[in-house]
């Protein structure tokens, strides 16, 4: 690995310090590592409070998360590091406008659970002596979509906060099953179809009570429902239902239109089940990944009004609307200074705690 020749802009001037970097990593990480160390020998880069770290090559800033390689750089001229104002003015508590990597998480998983079901429901039509019926083949259909579809949002929801993926994908299943299997059968209290438009309403309001208790009951897995954020993916589940509904009984290729009204279902319930959560917390908290993190590699937590979560040994909180970091002893470098005191967040900072860094944002929701 080259040595490079690191300047760092202080009270006292400019300083010059080797460090050894590796061109096959990403770049963000190891000016961490840089000014971890430069904090134990006691450099301090000179810049405001509000301002941010930038990094310099050759007199223009570079992009610190792609690899050296990437980059172009070489060890024939120093790496600057310098303070420079945060370019990210979003006051706390107004939103950056960006939706939550977490939903479209779900959305994807939703959808992979509703291409599930429906593979798996095509086995149920050749199992007459367990299916004497219509009835009862729609019962264990619905039954099988919702459980699908619950197990994969929330086994990627407890993915994406560390949680419990084995329990969570269970519990999916037994929620999300249980309600559209109840939304099944809830459904055959309406009135029977006379004709082929009334036959079209019934079915598409058995979809739309499906999925509407499938979405909800998924989305009451969670540290601390609440009747707003229930209602919120009650009514996106029964939109979703009623479009599922619509799909399923359009005419011509029967199985096509079958799957692409499972795939869509389960998609929109997972938007539905985990989406409120996510847009309506005041901050989330994202484990920094290189470029844009997959389905499987993204950790995401939301932070809601009063509450507080702990990260690497430091604890961030969201009092009064405000976001709030107490560092762990050791201090925690955000924006690219170091901080050792409880410190309020801009809407949006990046926040490194040892080896691990943080992307914290707030979201303008009210929890």
């Amino acid at each position: 690995m080259p040595s490079y020749v690191v300047e760092v802009a202080t009270e006292q001037g400019i300083e010059r310090y080797p460090f050894t970097l590796d061109d096959d990593r990403v770049l963000r990480p190891q000016v961490v590592q840089v000014l971890e160390e430069l904090r134990q020998r006691g450099v301090v880069l000179k810049g405001h409070r509000d301002d941010e770290l930038g990094v310099y090559w050759g007199g223009q800033e570079v992009d610190q998360s792609l690899r050296l390689s990437e980059l172009g750089l070489s060890p024939s001229r120093p790496l600057e590091l310098r303070m420079r104002p945060r370019q990210d003015t979003t006051p706390a508590g107004v939103s950056d406008g960006s939706m939550p990597r977490g939903v479209l998480a779900s959305l994807v998983l939703g959808y992979t659970g509703g291409f599930i079901a429906w593979i798996v429901s095509g086995w149920w039509t050749d199992t007459n002596a367990v299916v004497p019926n219509y009835v009862r083949l729609d019962q264990l259909t619905m039954l099988t979509l919702g459980a699908c579809v619950g197990a994969a949002v929330l086994a990627g929801a407890a993915l994406r906060t560390r949680g419990s993926v084995l329990l969570a994908a269970a519990a999916g299943a037994v929620l999300g099953g249980v309600a559209a299997a109840i939304g099944a059968a809830v459904s055959l209290l309406l009135p029977p179809a006379v004709s082929l438009r009334a036959f079209m309403l019934v079915r598409i309001a058995g979809w739309a009570l499906t999925a509407g208790l499938a979405a909800v009951s998924i989305a009451s897995y969670t540290r601390r429902p609440s009747l707003r954020l229930l209602g919120e993916s009650a009514g996106l589940g029964l939109v979703a239902g009623a479009l599922g509904g619509v799909i399923f009984a359009l005419p011509g290729p029967s199985d096509f239109w079958q799957a692409l009204a499972f795939c869509a279902v389960g998609a929109a319930v997972g938007v539905a089940a985990c989406g409120p959560a996510l847009w309506r917390a005041p901050a989330l908290i994202e484990a920094w990944r290189p470029r844009v993190p997959g389905v499987l590699t993204l950790r995401e937590w939301p932070l809601h009004e009063g509450e507080s979560t702990t990260l690497s040994g430091a604890s961030l909180g969201c009092p009064d609307g405000h976001l709030a970091l107490y560092p762990p002893p050791a201090g925690a470098i955000v924006g690219g200074r170091s901080v050792t005191e409880p410190t309020y967040l801009a809407g949006a900072s990046d926040v490194a705690i040892g080896e691990d860094h943080y992307y914290v944002r707030a979201m303008g929701g009210e929890g």
